[in-house]
């Protein structure tokens, strides 16, 4: 799997959200050299497979995760919006739509109750 994809009901999305989490990472570990994957699961709460899974691109971040993840790594207010931003593309690319097609009104049923939650 090539870097900047994650798999989404077995389809391959181009995505963001890995690398920013990739990148916040590598912060930590520039701070301190034995930083590791376990210790950023572990500041996360989640298991390392699944931070592994994030980062090479496999998985998303469930939004129930979403704001935990962001107060955890202490995300400011720029890189918070970015992530959340990142998730939702990651979201309509799973349903198949469009950044243009979410101009149509006709189209905002059709929008799985997690992007609203993902917003607010």
């Amino acid at each position: 799997m090539q870097d900047g994809k994650v798999a989404l009901k077995g389809k391959v999305i181009v995505s963001r959200v890995h690398q920013i989490l990739k990148a916040a990472l590598e912060q930590r570990q520039s701070l301190n050299p034995k930083y590791s994957l376990r210790n950023f699961a572990k500041d996360l709460s989640v298991n390392p497979s699944f931070v592994s899974r994030i980062l090479t691109g496999k998985q998303t971040i469930p939004s129930a995760r979403l704001e935990e993840i962001i107060q955890t790594l202490q995300m400011d207010e720029s890189a918070s919006k970015r992530l959340k931003i990142e998730l939702i593309r990651d979201y309509m690319k799973e349903l198949g739509l469009k950044e243009t097609e979410l101009l149509k009104e006709e189209l905002w049923e059709s929008i799985p109750e997690v992007v609203e939650e993902v917003i607010s």
